[in-house]
């Protein structure tokens, strides 16, 4: 294999409806008995777990009892998503399944790292049918540090697939986290400006590479290669 790339989920490949952000909500009231949605906080880039922690201790509680509950909590956004993923709504961002299909011709491992809970991950994926192309990742049911996704991914990657890492990582995500973990993984973080950031934040992430979108499906080929 040329090498492995990983992807972020949302506003990276796919722009997802509020049922998402509604998973959460039923999880803080069903578990923690607190009203409360994600707005509070600036959650872009976190993982799921990191977002449960940050919004409940702004809402008055300890990490300490949050942590305590929090494998339940992600239960009931998981259950939640579930009962409703046929409603939701899913934009696939442009040149996703192009760039996705030639990575795979050209035998590149392709996995994740998301903040997303992998159950819900998946369902969103698999509802446009990108799920075939992720085999493994690193999820935020995995770990609260978006570095330490990365690294699991690596990892997993190396035991399950035969990959040997040497300077053959790159990250693409759509926030200065996304930069911040893949750099802090020692891998490329190249930033997507997708989502709520521009270029020149992603830039001043100290992204490696900074592209407009994933529709230059040439112009990433040839990054990943080295030609860029």
């Amino acid at each position: 294999m040329k090498g492995l790339i990983l992807f972020d989920i949302d506003k990276t490949l796919i722009k997802c409806s509020t049922e998402y952000a509604t998973a959460f909500s039923k999880g803080f009231k069903k578990i923690y008995k607190i009203d409360s949605t994600i707005d509070i906080i600036n959650y872009q880039g976190m993982t799921d777990q990191q977002i449960i922690i940050e919004v409940l201790e702004k809402n008055g509680l300890k990490e300490s009892e949050i942590v305590s509950r929090i494998e339940e909590c992600m239960r009931v956004m998981v259950d939640y998503f579930d009962e409703v993923k046929d409603s939701v709504q899913i934009k696939v961002l442009q040149g996703v399944p192009e760039l996705l299909k030639k990575l795979e011709e050209q035998n590149f491992l392709i996995g994740l790292v998301t903040g997303n809970l992998e159950p819900i991950g998946r369902i969103k994926l698999e509802k446009v049918g990108l799920g075939k192309y992720f085999k493994f990742g690193g999820f935020g049911s995995d770990d609260v540090s978006r570095t330490k996704l990365v690294k699991l991914a690596i990892r997993r990657a190396e035991e399950n697939f035969g990959f040997e890492f040497d300077d053959n990582v790159f990250l693409f995500g759509d926030t200065p986290k996304d930069m911040e973990a893949g750099n802090g993984a020692g891998v490329v973080a190249v930033g997507v400006a997708t989502g709520e950031y521009s270029k020149g934040e992603l830039e001043d992430a100290d992204a490696g590479y900074v592209v407009d979108d994933l529709g230059d499906t040439e112009k990433i080929l040839d990054l990943v290669l080295g030609k860029e």
